[in-house]
C-alpha cells in the first residue's frame, strides 16, 4: 500500500498530502510527453497522440482511481479543479455531485460543507492551503486553494477568506450548528531558500528574503506572504482565523518528499481535504 507523506486529522476532518512514495506507481499510467501545467491550454498532440486537455483528463481519472481507493470514496465524490494559477474560489454544494458528471470546474481554490466529499488541488512547488472551520461542530466547512506566486498578487487568499466567512454566515442563517473559528494550515511547497524569482516578480510581495540567490536574483517564502494576507483578510472580515503547521511545511527538509516542478517532476502532489461522518 501507498505510505502518506503528510495527514492531519481534528475530528470530522481530514487532510492528506500524497507525494512521492504514495504517488511514484502512477507515473507510468500518464499519458507520455505532456507538460503537468498546461492543462489549460489546448495545445498540439503530444507523443502518445492525446490534446493536451485531453491528457490532462486522463491523468485525472488515474488519479481519482486512486484517491476512490485510498480514501475509500466514490469517484463521483472527488473533485478536481482545471487550475489556471487565478484567484477564482468556488462552493461545491450536492447539485455538483452527479454520479459520472466528474465535474471540472475552472478555478484554483474550492470550500464544501458537503461530508465525504474530497476537495483536491494539484503542486509542484505552489503552496496549498486548507481551511476548515470548528470541527466538534455538527456542520463543518472545509476547503482548499492552491497558491502560486500568479494566484497570491491577484488576491486569491481574500476570496477564499471572504467566501468562506459569507459561507458561515450563510449556515447560521440556516439555523446549522456550526463553529466559525477557522483553522488555516499549509502544505509542502518550494523551500524559500531555493525558490529564486524574477525582480519583477519580487516588485509583487511586500516580504522577499534578506538572502538572495547565487546568481544575485530574490528568494521568495509564498507562506509568509499568504500568511500577511490572511492576516489582512481576518481582519477586514472580522473572521477568527487561527494558523498551524501540523504537516511540518514549513520544515524545509520536508519538501525532498515531494514533487517539484523546478527540479523536473512530471507528476504533481495531491493535497486532499474532506469531512468524514
Amino acid at each position: 500500500m501507498p505510505v502518506l507523506t503528510a495527514k492531519y486529522t481534528n475530528n470530522a476532518v481530514t487532510a492528506q498530502v500524497f507525494g512521492i512514495e504514495a504517488l511514484k506507481a502512477l507515473e507510468d499510467q500518464f499519458p507520455s510527453g505532456t507538460p503537468e501545467d498546461s492543462e489549460h491550454r489546448n495545445l498540439k498532440p503530444d507523443a502518445s497522440g492525446h490534446g493536451i486537455q485531453d491528457a490532462a483528463i486522463a491523468r485525472k481519472q488515474i488519479e481519482r482511481d486512486f484517491l476512490s481507493s485510498e480514501l475509500d470514496i466514490s469517484a463521483e465524490r472527488i473533485i478536481f479543479l482545471k487550475q489556471i494559477h487565478g484567484a477564482d474560489v468556488i462552493r461545491i454544494s450536492e447539485l455538483d455531485l452527479v454520479a459520472g458528471a466528474f465535474p471540472v470546474a475552472v478555478a484554483d481554490g474550492m470550500f464544501t460543507a458537503e461530508q465525504n466529499v474530497a476537495l483536491v488541488v494539484r503542486t509542484a512547488d505552489c503552496l496549498p492551503l486548507f481551511f476548515h472551520t470548528g470541527a466538534d461542530a455538527e456542520d463543518v466547512i472545509a476547503g482548499v486553494i492552491h497558491c502560486g506566486w500568479r494566484g497570491i498578487a491577484r488576491g486569491i487568499i481574500g476570496r477564499a477568506v471572504d467566501l468562506l466567512t459569507f459561507y458561515v454566515d450563510q449556515r447560521k442563517r440556516e439555523k446549522k450548528e456550526i463553529d466559525p473559528s477557522i483553522t488555516v494550515f499549509p502544505g509542502p511547497y518550494i523551500c524559500p531558500s531555493t525558490y529564486e524569482v524574477g525582480h519583477d516578480v519580487a516588485a509583487q510581495f511586500p516580504i522577499v528574503e534578506e538572502k538572495h540567490s547565487a546568481r544575485g536574483r530574490p528568494l521568495l517564502d509564498l507562506y509568509k506572504n499568504a500568511e500577511l494576507q490572511l492576516g489582512r483578510s481576518a481582519a477586514a472580515s472580522k473572521a477568527n482565523l487561527e494558523l498551524i503547521d501540523p504537516l511540518n511545511a514549513l520544515d524545509e527538509s520536508q519538501f525532498r518528499n515531494f514533487y517539484s516542478h523546478r527540479r523536473g517532476d512530471r507528476s504533481r502532489n495531491l493535497n486532499v481535504i474532506l469531512v468524514r461522518r
